[in-house]
């Protein structure tokens, strides 16, 4: 018998609507702590309404959605086939798409919008990734790693699956992964849309590739066919430097705080002899300083990519993107030729869309360049990475393009 649990009205609400978790309150203060499901029940109406996997060890989400049908709960579950079913579904979703043709990093699982809660799984050429965004997982690896493995095979039966690495995603960036080979680190390459990335799986907390970006980059594509010139800030390994060196830019600057990144992302320049690594520059400095220096020596740039932290830190203070964009926004337009793309981003879903852009609009309001841009088309999750409808959480990458309004007219 599944321990039945009293859920907050609000809870109610949301489960019937669709939302999958169950965020922290007086009534999940009353959970059990080593029961696996849970049958959340709506106290008001005296109606049993969702099968819930429990999540006692998460700061804030307590338990997360397995099923809204009663019939899952009214009799004896069945984990480990509803998981092969819910795994096979997902696997084949991405191997039917073209996805699989143009990049060896997409996601095999995202979480919620596959109906796997707090589980991602990422496929990195032949090795794959999994991801514990609840640690509710752990408790049923081994049933895990036997299914996925044996769908796998199924779905990419040429490929040779060379190892499996877990992650626990945790809120201080702290590493947690290991292999169940029991490696301690791997490094190789991939491809994506023609251009080679060094991977590096354990030697930092991400692997050298943003895979939630993309199938954005590849949105993104032509407008910087269109650009000659591109300034990437926040560049990390400079996944859209090289890819607009591949599309033909002739003038490309990439900006970070880490000289380590940097020096990462010249050797993704080297893996491809067909970019010209002189058309190519860095330059290791707070992303602000960076615009001052070039706005000083008069340098205008075709596009200009900016996807900060969600919070940085120079060691004294710590701000948000948001708060970044007062200071970098109209230094960004400074920059800005007129007939140029400014590429923003926000990765939390803390902030809203409508949010976000009213931010920008505001700052641009209170700028030398009133009444002058235009924050339009939106750049959002998508393809192998694309969030469940309702899930604001899942919604977490936002980006906006803004250009000028005469764009094109000097």
């Amino acid at each position: 018998m599944i321990t039945r649990v009293n859920l907050h009205p609000a809870s109610c609400k949301y489960l019937k609507l669709g939302h999958p978790w169950i965020t922290e309150d007086t009534y999940t203060k009353r959970f059990p702590k080593n029961d696996f499901f849970l049958v959340g029940v709506d106290e008001k109406n005296r109606q049993e309404i969702a099968l819930l996997i429990n999540d006692p060890e998460h700061k804030n989400v307590k338990a997360r959605l397995w099923s809204l049908n009663s019939e899952d709960w009214k009799k004896d579950c069945d984990f480990k086939s509803e998981l092969q079913i819910r795994l096979k579904n997902s696997l084949q979703r991405r191997v039917k798409s073209n996805t699989v043709n143009e990049r060896e990093n997409f996601y095999l699982v995202n979480g919620e919008s596959d109906f796997l809660p707090g589980l991602l799984v990422l496929k990195l050429k032949n090795q794959i990734l999994i991801q514990y965004y609840a640690l509710f997982w752990k408790k049923v690896e081994s049933e895990l790693l036997e299914v996925l493995t044996y769908e796998y095979k199924l779905v990419f039966p040429d490929t040779t699956l060379e190892d499996i690495w877990i992650q626990e995603r945790n809120f201080n960036q702290a590493k947690s992964i290991r292999s169940i080979s029991g490696k301690s680190i791997s490094e190789f390459k991939l491809k994506e849309y023609g251009i080679n990335y060094q991977i590096k799986i354990n030697e930092h907390y991400d692997f050298g590739i943003y895979t939630d970006m993309s199938a954005i980059r590849k949105l993104m594509r032509p407008y910087l066919e269109k650009s000659k010139s591109l300034l990437n800030l926040y560049s990390y390994t400079g996944a859209f430097s090289l890819f607009s060196l591949k599309l033909g830019a002739t003038n490309v600057v990439s900006v970070d705080l880490s000289a380590k990144y940097l020096h990462w992302l010249d050797d993704n320049i080297a893996l491809n002899p067909d970019l010209q690594a002189d058309l190519h520059s860095t330059l290791c400095m707070p992303s602000d300083k960076a615009l001052e220096k070039l706005f000083l020596e008069k340098v205008k740039f075709e596009a200009i990519i900016c996807d900060p932290p969600s919070a940085s830190s120079d060691g004294n203070t710590t701000s948000s993107a948001l708060k970044a964009y007062e200071k970098l926004l109209p230094l960004m337009l400074n920059v800005l030729s007129q007939n140029g793309s400014l590429f923003v981003f926000l990765n939390t879903h803390t902030i809203s869309w409508n949010k976000f852009e009213e931010k920008l609009n505001q700052i641009i309001e209170m700028s030398e360049f009133k009444n002058q841009m235009i924050v339009g088309k939106r750049f959002k999750l998508n393809d192998d990475c694309l969030p469940l409808k309702g899930f604001h959480e899942g919604d977490y990458l936002k980006g906006f393009l803004i250009e000028f309004k005469n764009k094109g007219n000097s």
